[in-house]
């Protein structure tokens, strides 16, 4: 391996360069890595507030930077519960606190652990318990079992007619979400010291990096040993954050090795397994740890990455003609226990050695990410046409990153605002200013960037709430505006593209202001381009779905650190009860929805917003236009606002980011009536009923228009 063939070295470059193009680069894994992690510290701070003692950590390809968009990757989040105390001796016990001892029995695998409950007043077990989620074993002891979290998970599925995916620890009502609840044992098992004293070369991981490692601790998460009969007890160690660091210290091309290896086993190994036990990304993970620690640093370069994929598959093949595939970190664990038989073990070994013996010609046959004609297509116009992919795929990976956080931060954001539903102003700004309080304690251990503009961001967003709600007090009032108002309208624009400049727009339309309004709202239009891509955090968009997205505008590539990329999405503009009277009349029908049982009607998530006004920004943009342009006597412009208004829905592109057809539909009805066109409105608000017959405002519109024109 010291001099490497021509060809590997020329197909090392290509391949390098194709995986630079998916979003395998150095600037993308940066942004992926500052995305979530500042998406960890909002749900961390989200929880808090709740009252509830929660870490929540991303973990997985999405967060190290090690997938791309074929790789069709899902979410791996943990939430880390703090109010068990997990005890791996009797030195850890802590009064007061509920505590859990960590037992090992011989009947227990190297990586599984019993949790016998311990009394919280003194350090002794617990005898008798008529806990639901506590059994007694055949020695007396107390354990906590581990199907807690997957009772819980399922009620709330069925609660809010979700579907439910379980696999491993994982619990979630969503198919691209692994949501696993773990407790962290702050001292590392026996199983894992070994780690730090096993014999290395000593460049990878570095001495700093082991002792960072040792203050990680580890997880214990639901999940026991797949051929156990104690298994609904049993608790498996996970070094979920001894692995993320050893990621984050891994170079760029070694993130490409990996992601590699996953390309290969999603698209060539598993689909010639038929059906049979299955190589996992985990498996090529831990190859790839193994290949880092060994492989001397020189190695790991551009012009060599063949090589090193060709290393990670020997070790995969030799573990494969050994039956043993062994944990990177926990001493004692065979990986490929109770996910292959010595037959398909023999399988998988035959499909790596012609992948190796081939020297993986088989990618230049990859469809996905276009990863083969990315790689053998070398003229002028296929170089061009690769630069405008790259071009292409970053947009498309800002945008859905952008799009993601967007939709997580003010989905946390959103499921507080109900708190403050029946409180009076001042009792607002209290609970905020305590909210800005929590949100700097716990932003404190992100790095400093990420620490300003999360902060800076929420900050933008507690604004805008506060402006709209003080604006709302001085109109009902009858009082005079205050110039500080408007200030605070001004300092939380850029929440997004339009979101806070249409609600400073509607209080100018409702505070008289036509002029004013009519500027911010031609600015809004001028924003409001085909790259950006609208964001709903009533749960009613997927984030990850993908296909939906606009198409993309290869001039709008972002070479910032803009995590959040606030100028391409436009999230919904909401407003609660107290914005009230900076929201035009007809919104204020919104706010009262719930027609008899429709409030019965309702998930978890739409009891709180469903009290609001809440409508999506593009057709509020034109709402708000034809307002202003009618006012002003503009009935040029008032026309092509209406036009605008009625093309969001025939326009198939735009119809596709409504995400409150309802209020839409109901917008735009109001419009036919000051149009003059009352029976063209009923019909309109009776086509929204038929679609969405509960808790739907227009159910009121068809009482209005009905007493008023006795249609």
């Amino acid at each position: 391996m010291e001099n490497p063939p021509d060809f590997y070295r020329i197909m090392s470059l290509r391949l390098s360069r194709a995986l630079s193009d998916i979003g395998v680069n150095r600037w993308m894994v940066r942004r992926r890595r500052r995305t979530f992690l500042m998406l960890e510290a909002s749900e961390t701070i989200f929880n808090k507030l709740q009252g509830r003692d929660f870490t929540s950590f991303y973990f997985g390809s999405q967060s190290e930077g090690t997938t791309t968009p074929g790789l069709n990757s899902d979410i791996d989040t943990l939430t880390c519960i703090n109010i068990i105390n997990i005890m791996s001796s009797w030195s850890e016990w802590e009064a007061g606190r509920r505590n859990m001892l960590m037992v090992k029995e011989e009947t227990c695998s190297p990586q599984h652990y019993l949790l016998q409950v311990i009394r919280p007043d003194s350090p002794e077990p617990v005898i008798h318990s008529s806990y639901v989620f506590h059994v007694v074993d055949s020695k007396g002891r107390v354990l906590f079992v581990n199907t807690l979290f997957g009772f819980f998970t399922q009620l709330i599925s069925i609660k809010d007619n979700l579907l439910y995916y379980s696999s491993g620890p994982s619990h979630s009502p969503y198919k691209m979400y692994d949501i696993v609840f773990a407790y962290w044992c702050r001292s590392l098992p026996q199983e894992c010291q070994a780690w730090f004293e096993r014999p290395r070369p000593g460049h990878w991981p570095t001495p700093e990096m082991l002792r960072d490692i040792r203050e990680c601790g580890c997880f214990l998460v639901p999940d026991g040993y797949f051929d156990s009969y104690y298994r609904h007890v049993e608790w498996r160690i996970s070094p979920s954050l001894i692995e993320r660091t050893l990621m984050f210290s891994m170079k760029t091309v070694q993130l490409k090795c990996y992601v590699v290896l996953k390309i290969l086993k999603s698209h060539v190994i598993n689909p010639l397994l038929d059906n049979e036990g299955k190589l996992t990304s985990f498996h090529c993970k831990t190859a790839l740890l193994f290949a880092a620690e060994r492989l001397p640093s020189e190695m790991w370069r551009e012009n060599r990455l063949m090589e090193c994929i060709v290393y990670c598959l020997k070790l995969l093949l030799g573990w494969t003609k050994t039956g043993m595939c062994p944990h990177y970190i926990v001493a004692g664990v065979n990986l490929f226990h109770g996910k292959f038989t010595s037959r398909q073990l023999a399988n998988l070994s035959k499909i790596l050695s012609n992948i190796i013996d081939t020297h993986l010609v088989v990618l230049a046959y990859i469809q996905a990410d276009d990863l083969g004609n990315r790689m053998f297509n070398t003229n002028i116009i296929t170089v061009r046409y690769s630069e405008g992919l790259h071009i292409s795929t970053k947009n498309s990976l800002c945008r859905w990153l952008s799009v993601f956080a967007h939709f997580r931060f003010n989905m946390f954001f959103q499921l507080i605002l109900p708190e403050t539903s029946d409180f009076m102003p001042e009792d607002m700004i209290s609970f905020y200013g305590l909210y800005l309080k929590t949100v700097r304690t716990y932003v404190h251990e992100l790095p400093f960037p990420l620490r300003v503009q999360y902060f800076d961001y929420v900050f933008r967003q507690v604004l805008s709430v506060f402006a709209s709600t003080a604006a709302s007090c001085c109109i009902r009032n009858g009082s005079v505006v205050p110039r500080n108002i408007l200030c605070l309208f001004e300092s939380s624009l850029d929440t997004d593209v339009a979101s806070s400049r249409l609600k400073l727009a509607s209080f100018l339309v409702c505070h008289n202001e036509l002029e004013r309004a009519a500027d911010v709202l031609n600015d809004v239009e001028r924003r409001y381009d085909d790259s950006v891509q609208a964001v709903c955090a009533c749960n009613r968009m997927d984030p990850l779905d993908t296909e939906h997205h606009k198409p993309l505008c290869t001039t709008s590539v972002v070479n910032n650190d803009d995590v959040l990329l606030t100028n391409k999405t436009a999230l919904c503009v909401r407003y609660l009860r107290q914005e009230a009277f900076c929201a035009p009349p007809i919104l204020h029908y919104e706010m009262v929805r719930g027609i008899g049982e429709d409030i019965n009607h309702r998930n978890s998530n739409e009891r709180g917003w469903m009290n609001w006004a809440v409508v999506d920004s593009l057709p509020y943009l034109y709402y708000l236009q034809y307002l202003t342009f009618r006012d002003l006597g503009q009935r040029g412009r008032q026309r092509q606002a209406v036009l605008n208004l009625n093309n969001c829905f025939f326009d198939a592109s735009l119809s596709s980011h409504l995400y409150h057809r309802e209020t839409y539909s109901n917008l735009l009805g109001h419009c036919l009536e000051m149009e003059g066109l009352p029976v063209l409105a009923l019909q309109l608000y009776r086509i929204s009923v038929e679609v969405m017959p509960r808790n739907n405002a227009a159910h009121w519109h068809i009482h209005r228009l009905n007493r008023s024109y006795e249609i």
